[in-house]
């Protein structure tokens, strides 16, 4: 297992309800499960990107949509 280390970070009220509610349904057990768990999500979604098939990034004349 690799080693852990402790990071103390701030969050806005809607943030901590949400993992609070996420924990609230059993599917996680503390908040550092789904801080992890976001995390790798994010990692995922970033690595995507970078491979430029993101399901959301659509281009037209090769610059972002929006």
């Amino acid at each position: 297992m690799p080693s852990k280390s402790t990071l103390n970070v701030s969050l806005t009220p809607e943030l901590t309800a949400l993992i609070a509610a996420k924990i609230h349904t059993g599917h996680y057990r503390s908040a550092s499960e789904v801080v992890r768990a976001a995390l790798r999500l994010l990692d995922e979604q970033d690595r995507r990107e970078q491979r430029n098939d993101h399901p959301l990034k659509q281009t037209t004349g090769g610059q972002d949509a929006g």
